[in-house]
């Protein structure tokens, strides 16, 4: 069925008829080439910005929205609303049908077939998503560090997503929390060569940012990227409870003499567990896997097929051991008397700045706070937007009075202080993330100034108060 469609490729004139089509976007090729450095397309959508000049949102909202909209019958704002979000990278990089839409529309723009790889896709129907993605950004500073070396943007790989992850199994480094900044770390292109942004990207508070992983952190990173690899050939398998009961025995059968709770026992799990594994009623979540695949040497992929493979028993680490989700507080156990006095102890002494630090020092939940201490949690409820408030106010007019100066450096310069000029100086500086409050600094420098602001809608000219015409 023929479909109508916003952005046609159409050839210049002259080409011959049967030229290949061309792409919308450019086709970039995503980096890396298997499961330990291969690029995640939150990170692929980047470059993409980056070669074309555009922003996330202008990308999204212009080419990218429209064409999953033709496409899919998707929302155009939901897309912009997906990379709005501090989390594109993750959310879009992952294992959902919104992962899926933007995976097929970029392989459309771009006139490729492998986008898909740059997501958790393959993993969609073969692994549980409980406790699969990292809820923050991470990174290798020994892979950036390569990526400045080789003159390439730096990239953020897929495995970096998984929140089993965590160390690089090539520089076998612990992986580093990504700081709270909105730009990107990468390497300039300028006139057909590689500028290195300033060193201070790496710069982050805290430890050192070069801490060797241990032997066990490296290969279960591996074992991870090993199943990124895998995954891509027998995907469309699916999950099956027999293959994980088939496995389940031949391990316990082969390494425990067939006993069951002794299997449960080396991996510091409950026998209820593994019962329910083996009877093919609960399925493996992630970080199980990866744990028995390294307890008993073999491969993710041999667990999910039902391999019956060679094995080798490994012992569990006291890290393998720990509960997958940490449990809630127990200050709720305690008399409430003695919860009110702490509780206007931390208040008098303005430890607790809102409900949630308040709550959290207590080990309580905002729900237990609010129903037996509603006087104190309407307080500190107020307390907590206001100091917010007061917080937010502080860092535009911090801004505003950074805009303001390189506005006028560019005015003194004879420059036109566009926004985009504005901003370019401004690399690097903590820039607010909405266009509005960007907007509001750039509209506030024109009003303290005798620039006057070019026209709308067409080319104007910035005059000074003496007539001197500025430089375009």
């Amino acid at each position: 069925m023929a479909m109508t469609f916003p952005f046609r490729r159409s050839l210049p004139g002259g080409w011959p008829e049967d030229a290949p089509p061309r792409s919308i976007l450019a086709s970039l090729a995503p980096y890396g080439c298997s499961g330990e450095d291969r690029e995640s397309l939150g990170s692929y959508l980047n470059r993409l910005c980056e070669e074309h000049e555009m922003t996330r949102w202008s990308l999204t909202t212009v080419i990218v929205g429209p064409t999953a909209e033709e496409l899919f019958h998707v929302s155009s704002d939901r897309m912009g609303r997906d990379i709005g979000r501090a989390a594109y990278n993750l959310n879009i990089s992952g294992l959902t049908e919104q992962a899926n839409h933007w995976a097929q529309t970029l392989n459309y723009l771009t006139l490729r077939n492998n986008l898909q790889l740059c997501t958790l896709l393959p993993l969609k129907n073969l692994v549980s998503n409980f406790v699969l993605l990292s809820k923050k950004g991470r990174f290798c500073p020994g892979c950036y560090e390569n990526d400045v070396r080789l003159g390439r943007d730096c990239y953020e790989r897929l495995l970096w997503s998984i929140a089993a992850v965590e160390a690089c199994p090539l520089h076998r480094f612990r992986l580093v929390n990504s700081p709270q900044a909105k730009k990107r770390r990468t390497s300039k292109r300028e006139n057909g060569t590689f500028t290195q942004e300033p060193s201070t990207q790496y710069k982050i508070a805290g430890p050192p940012t070069h801490v060797a992983a241990s032997e066990l952190e490296v290969e279960t990173s591996r074992l991870i990227a090993d199943l990124l690899d895998d995954a891509v050939y027998f995907s469309e398998a699916g999950y099956s409870a027999t293959a994980q009961s088939i496995f389940l025995t031949h391990a316990i059968s082969l390494l425990f003499d067939g006993v069951s709770a002794h299997f449960a026992a080396h991996l510091g799990i409950s026998k209820s567990q593994v019962h329910g594994w083996i009877k093919g009623g609960v399925q493996m979540s992630f970080p199980r896997l990866v744990q028995t695949a390294y307890c008993c040497g073999c491969a993710i992929a041999d667990i999910l097929l039902g391999n019956s493979v060679m094995l080798s028993l490994r012992p569990a680490s006291s890290d393998h051991q720990r509960p997958l989700i940490q449990p809630g507080g127990t200050g709720a156990r305690r008399p409430q008397a003695e919860l009110r006095a702490e509780l206007d102890a931390l208040i008098r002494s303005g430890r607790a700045i809102n409900a949630t630090e308040a709550a959290r020092s207590l080990g309580i939940s905002l729900k237990y706070l609010k129903r037996n201490f509603p006087q104190q949690q309407e307080w500190l409820v107020a307390h907590g937007h206001k100091l917010s408030e007061s917080l937010r106010r502080e860092a535009t007019d911090s801004f505003n009075d950074l805009y303001l100066s390189e506005h006028n450096a560019l005015h003194a310069a004879g420059i036109y202080p566009s926004r985009r000029r504005v901003l370019k100086r401004l690399e690097g500086e903590a820039i607010p993330g909405t266009y509005r409050r960007v907007q509001q600094a750039h509209l506030g420098a024109f009003a303290a100034t005798a620039v006057k602001m070019a026209g709308s809608g067409k080319r104007g000219k910035a005059i000074c108060p003496d007539s001197e015409r500025l430089k375009r």
